[in-house]
């Protein structure tokens, strides 16, 4: 009897989790609450381009913009970026949506030193995939994925705790509002945020220029950047390498084209990273994968850092760029594209 009890609470508890958990969120701070809300996201067969990475091509490359350069409608613009991605979650959402885009024929994706490097963005992105990540056979059966996100048992069970009583994946949030008087002084922005995001995921498929709520963040070219903080983005993170690679092979096995973006940070860190020499990784790997000939007709690489290294004006904060911003990066991309298609039509 008493552990009859006992499970019917623990299911009562868990329903009521799930019921309530979305009041909770909008308390949350920005990235968990996209996490969040990209889980409604709707996967369109029908869709011949896919668009993955994080909060760079969030705020800095639109649907709208990817349809106008491919020729296509945006309902075959497949829009799946997150923010705080890392090479494991795009290399799993890949494998997600393989099945079921028949007629897909290219990808975007962007690749920075934050995502070829071990940072904090890593363990952030472990953790949103830990609260709001959907669970699948490939993140258990394929090797890479189990390394990144399930290297012992306690890892996995976190994953299903978390699964079956959802408000402990808000615990990191929440914990915040009770002891950081910043947390608390951030809600009701985080709260006018969270709106901000539900329209751009029903209206945009998620396109959102970082941190706006109706108005246009303009960084201030005062604000410091710490001397050499870039430096810890300089290291090789092998088992993002080892991701990136295997996320290459599987589009290519598939017949897809593959189109990396370097999309530019803010000039001072954008300086900071050319010191620190914080590229020398995705260089040499974008030099890897474009060393053969016969790479280049299925993987393409555009190199945008060195574009806005005096514009701060069109960056809302120090790795995102505003509307200004995303307009500006929107025409550069539209030409290099036209020049890299006229190019190739030429030497054919």
């Amino acid at each position: 009897m008493k552990l009859r009890y006992f499970l019917i609470t623990f299911l009562l508890l868990s329903v009521f989790m799930h019921l309530t958990v979305e009041w909770i969120v909008p308390f949350c701070e920005t990235t968990s609450s996209y996490w969040y809300l990209a889980n409604n996201r709707i996967v369109n067969s029908d869709a011949k381009v896919l668009v993955l990475g994080d909060s760079q091509i969030v705020t800095g490359v639109t649907p709208q913009l990817i349809a106008e350069i491919e020729g296509v409608t945006i309902n075959e613009v497949l829009y799946l970026p997150k923010p705080s991605q890392q090479p494991e979650g795009i290399l799993l959402e890949s494998l997600d949506v393989l099945p079921k885009l028949p007629k897909l024929k290219k990808v975007y994706v962007n690749l920075s030193p934050l995502n070829t490097s071990k940072n904090s963005v890593t363990d952030a992105n472990r953790q949103l995939y830990f609260s709001f990540g959907g669970f699948s056979f490939e993140v258990i059966t394929h090797p890479l994925l189990r390394k990144a996100y399930f290297s012992n048992l306690t890892d996995l069970s976190w994953k299903l705790i978390i699964k079956v009583f959802p408000y402990f994946g808000l615990s990191s949030n929440i914990n915040r509002l009770v002891y950081d008087p910043l947390a608390q002084i951030d809600v009701l922005r985080r709260q006018k945020e969270f709106v901000y995001i539900k329209e751009s995921m029903e209206k945009n498929q998620g396109s959102w220029v970082w941190k706006s709520i109706g108005d246009d963040p303009t960084l201030d070219a005062k604000e410091v950047f710490p001397e050499n903080s870039s430096q810890v983005l300089s290291g090789k993170r092998e088992l993002s390498i080892h991701l990136w690679f295997d996320f290459l092979r599987l589009w290519k096995e598939r017949g897809v084209n593959v189109v990396f973006l370097r999309i530019p940070f803010s000039p001072k860190m954008e300086k900071d990273i050319l010191k620190t020499k914080a590229n020398l990784v995705a260089d040499d790997f974008f030099k890897t994968i474009t060393a053969d000939m016969r790479a280049k007709q299925d993987v393409i690489v555009f190199d945008f850092k060195s574009v806005f290294l005096e514009e701060y004006r069109y960056f809302g904060d120090l790795t995102h760029l505003n509307q200004k911003g995303r307009d500006a990066f929107a025409v550069i991309l539209k030409k290099a594209l036209f020049d890299y298609a006229h190019s190739s039509a030429q030497g054919m």
